[in-house]
């Protein structure tokens, strides 16, 4: 089949689409103008199904004129609680939004596959799914509720890709097997009795206690879990206080993420937290609450299969050179792990630096992948789709 699409206007069409989402950012099962902008853009092209099957997000379906099987394609669409400070031109307009996770990008990539592929629905053998996916960053995410409506059902296989600022721009990454982290998010309070800082002895005070409990909790991964095994344990806030001087508060709150790849140290690391956090509050004379979120993600487990077929697509791509083979997984969590009991994944990750020096991470202020590398992500969705269901 002779496939002769115009590239540069599809990349420019995207680059449009991006900045629209990346100027108006939303958090998590928040996404209302961003599924709004999704449907008012994608509904110019009679071929696309455009369903709802959540309070945000889309589920677009391209049925072709021929049977086969059925794909899909993922993007997930929602941003974070971070106030951006890359000077972009079209910088967020929203005072503490930011779309500082790539979300934009990847939206604006399946926007732009699933325009071109309307035009050949003709050559289709099957159907395409193009989920835009609401509330990935916040558990229990988005992922779950889609593949419990039953929106999915007859989905043969799913493919996502998502930017990466450590890897060089012009690069795929990929991790046969297990590919990303068990994560679990925990929520912890420590209840004392607060007064006046010039008589201690007669208060309970927390922030000694969640001192000591913030220390403690670290030495769960270097003095509990195997070292054969890995884990990741970060507590990413603790709030005591108001900022008042004379003023010992009455309680404090510790929350943070663990990250771990078998289901064993997932359950030692929750084990752990409650049993310390419990020991320094008794310690201290207060009370303690741990709370895990009651659905967290699972690790995503890669399959060989689609990766074989993956791979041989970024080769087609960008050469062997731009093909990174994985030998470890990533501690991040991700949801995209929920569609796994539907039918095999594969999860990839796009390269969007500068291959010089440091990169701004993901959830940085600074964070500023590199758009060109939007043309790649378009044409790997595309060629994949070429391969399974095109004739």
């Amino acid at each position: 089949m002779t496939f002769n699409p115009d590239w540069q206007r599809l990349y420019q069409q995207m680059c449009d689409w991006r900045a629209a989402i990346h100027r108006y950012p939303e958090l998590s099962h928040q996404e209302t103008a961003t599924t709004e902008y999704i449907v008012q853009q994608l509904s110019t092209f009679p071929a696309l199904q455009i369903t709802r099957p959540a309070p945000t997000g889309v589920v677009v379906r391209l049925k072709g004129a021929h049977p086969g099987r059925t794909i899909a394609f993922r993007a997930d669409i929602d941003a974070l609680p971070v106030t951006e400070k890359t000077g972009l031109p079209f910088q967020s307009i929203r005072p503490g939004l930011m779309h500082a996770c790539g979300h934009d990008m990847h939206t604006a990539m399946l926007m732009g596959a699933a325009s071109m592929l309307a035009d050949c629905q003709q050559r289709l053998k099957g159907e395409l799914l193009f989920i835009f996916q609401r509330g990935e960053e916040m558990s229990p995410g988005g992922a779950k509720e889609l593949v419990e409506s039953g929106a999915l059902q007859g989905v043969g296989m799913f493919f996502a890709l998502h930017v990466l600022p450590a890897l060089a721009c012009g690069t795929i990454a990929l991790k046969r097997g297990i590919a990303t982290a068990n994560r679990d998010t925990f929520n912890i309070r420590l209840q004392g009795k607060g007064g006046h800082s010039s008589m201690p002895h007669l208060l309970v005070d927390p922030c000694v206690a969640a001192a000591e409990t913030l220390l403690a909790l670290q030495t769960i991964v270097s003095r509990e879990v195997n070292p054969r095994d890995s884990a990741v344990l970060s507590v990413c806030s603790l709030v005591c206080g108001d900022g008042t001087t004379a003023a010992i508060p009455d309680d404090a709150r510790l929350c943070g993420t663990n990250r771990t790849f078998s289901v064993s140290v997932r359950r030692q690391l929750k084990q752990a937290i409650t049993r310390i956090v419990q020991g320094v509050a008794l310690a201290h004379r207060c009370d303690a609450e741990v709370i895990f979120d009651d659905w967290d993600y699972s690790a995503i487990v890669n399959d060989e299969g689609l990766c074989d077929i993956a791979a041989d697509v970024i080769r087609h791509l960008v050469g062997e050179s731009g093909l990174r083979l994985e030998p470890e997984p990533m501690c991040v969590g991700e949801d995209f792990s929920e569609y796994q009991a539907l039918a095999p994944v594969c999860f990839a990750w796009l390269g969007v630096g500068s291959g010089q020096g440091e990169q701004p991470a993901l959830h940085n202020a600074h964070f500023n992948p590199r758009q060109e590398a939007m043309l790649l992500g378009l044409k790997y969705y595309v060629e994949l789709a070429r391969r399974l269901v095109m004739s």
